[in-house]
């Protein structure tokens, strides 16, 4: 895969210079302050997959703003809002760009083979809730067999309709906040624990594991164990009852647990630790009781399966790039006329009082002419090198066509050739040149310094010579 072929899509579909970074990073990212496109080095060798990335990247470097989304730091609603946005997008840069819709087909078929999505072996109609149905809608360029309510399209709707990214945000926070009142409902329900979505999204309060963790723990069987643990204390119970009103165990289970016959835990501090954790993981990530987090299970798992794509073998690159030139008052660039102007100045100074002043100008002038005479030969010679190989570059690409004319020149052979129309060849234009060259003037260079100069000299020959436009600079520590 031609990594610079690659940099320079990628600059085109942004529509601007942007720089283009290959490394070995797990996720493609833009920054959009310093315009910088990062994009991993992927083992995969699917264009489609490659060229749907940096679309999708460029559409944020487009159209997302930076500021806002950075703003978000409340994970539902970014898990939310990177999905909705990602809609948003996509069919802004499919829009504008028809040609990479074929490659987001492509490529989502073959990211979707390899299960990028978490849905191999689900029913996506009854275990997603409605943002990973939108996900998988906008990712799959709504191709994928989904059998949508009448209250699923009013949403659909509403992400169709998605102009500016305020947009964005205010369709997720209503989403989101719909999407926890139906998960409410649902916990009302008495088998809401084997409901499909509870199933998914890791909602249920997995009550089985409460029981065997009591049966374990808290079954004293036939009186045996320590007489310490007969008892509880008021702080045991209090939690134990909160832990079970929360698992919704029922007093007969409890009773079982008793009679199983199986030794209380001798280590309190170890069965209380234990319990406390069982008991924050029932109530979720915060351990208050709250409903566990809704997020896109789907982009979830690209986001994670993203890695495999990661070519870890390549130790990628290290970019660089020129510093920045002091240009201003005080960067001292100067013009060629006026270094010429002040070279002849500090001439004059010089040469003030010097009785050969004029017999040495005239040896400069002489030597002068002298070396362009002798190297005319040299400089003649890279013209026609330069000519020769750009006229076989040009005949390489000439292509020759049929005007549909007849050529009254060859009318007479239409008997025996029926090639007797005009022709055309059409030379396309050859690049455009330019040439910057840069001198070293420092006091290092002063053992060779008139040599290269001789061969700057030969170089600016060769460039009028051929019409090359071109610069020359030098750069010196010393202040003439």
């Amino acid at each position: 895969m031609n990594l610079e072929v690659k940099s320079n899509l990628a600059k085109l579909l942004a529509n601007e210079n942007i720089t283009i970074q290959h490394n070995n990073v797990k996720t493609a990212s833009f920054d959009v302050k310093n315009r910088v496109l990062t994009l991993p080095i992927f083992k995969e060798k699917s264009g489609d997959v490659y060229d749907m990335l940096i679309a999708h990247e460029c559409a944020h470097a487009l159209w997302t703003p930076y500021e806002q989304w950075q703003g978000i730091d409340n994970a539902e609603l970014r898990s939310y809002v990177n999905v909705l946005e990602d809609c948003r997008i996509d069919l802004l840069i499919q829009a504008k760009y028809p040609g990479v819709v074929r490659n987001y087909q492509n490529g989502f078929d073959i990211l979707e083979k390899q299960n990028f999505f978490g849905i191999t072996g689900k029913d996506i109609n009854k275990e997603f809730m409605i943002i990973d149905k939108i996900n998988l809608r906008s990712k799959s360029l709504q191709r994928m067999p989904f059998i949508f309510t009448p209250e699923d399209n009013l949403w659909l709707a509403k992400v169709d309709a998605l102009k500016t990214f305020d947009d964005v945000l205010v369709l997720a926070k209503e989403l989101l906040d719909w999407q926890k009142e139906q998960v409410e409902q649902m916990q009302k329900l008495p088998d809401f624990d084997s409901h499909p979505l509870a199933q998914s999204y890791d909602l249920a309060d997995d009550e089985d594991d409460f029981d065997d963790y009591d049966d374990e723990q808290d079954g004293d069987g036939n009186g045996e164990g320590n007489g310490s643990d007969t008892k509880e204390s008021d702080d045991d119970a209090d939690e134990k009852n909160d832990f079970n009103n929360f698992g919704d165990q029922k007093a007969d289970d409890e009773k079982d647990s008793n009679q199983s016959g199986e030794g209380q835990s001798n280590n309190n501090v170890d069965k209380e630790e234990s319990k406390g954790e069982a008991k924050k993981f029932a109530k979720g990530a915060g351990g208050d009781g709250s409903m566990k987090q809704l997020k896109s299970i789907t982009d979830d798992s690209f986001n994670q399966k993203q890695e495999e794509l990661q070519d870890k073998k390549s130790r990628g690159f290290r970019y660089g790039k020129i510093p920045t030139p002091n240009l201003g008052k005080d960067g001292n660039l100067t013009s060629w006329k006026t270094f010429l102007s002040d070279m002849e100045k500090y001439k004059v100074k010089n040469l003030k009082g010097y009785s050969g002043t004029k017999s040495y100008v005239e040896y400069l002038d002489r030597e002068f002419k002298k070396f362009t005479k002798e190297n005319k030969k040299t400089v003649m010679y890279l013209v026609k090198e330069f000519e020769m190989k750009k006229a076989a570059t040009a005949y390489k690409r000439a292509s020759t066509d049929k005007t549909g004319i007849i050529d009254p020149l060859k009318l007479p052979q239409y008997q025996y050739n029926e090639d007797i129309f005009k022709k055309l060849t059409i030379i396309p234009d050859g690049k455009n040149h330019g040439m910057m060259m840069l001198l070293d003037w420092s006091g290092s260079m002063s053992d060779v310094l008139f040599n290269t100069v001789k061969q700057l000299i030969n170089l600016v020959e060769f460039c009028r010579k051929v019409n090359i436009p071109f610069e020359v600079y030098f750069f010196t520590r010393c202040i003439i």
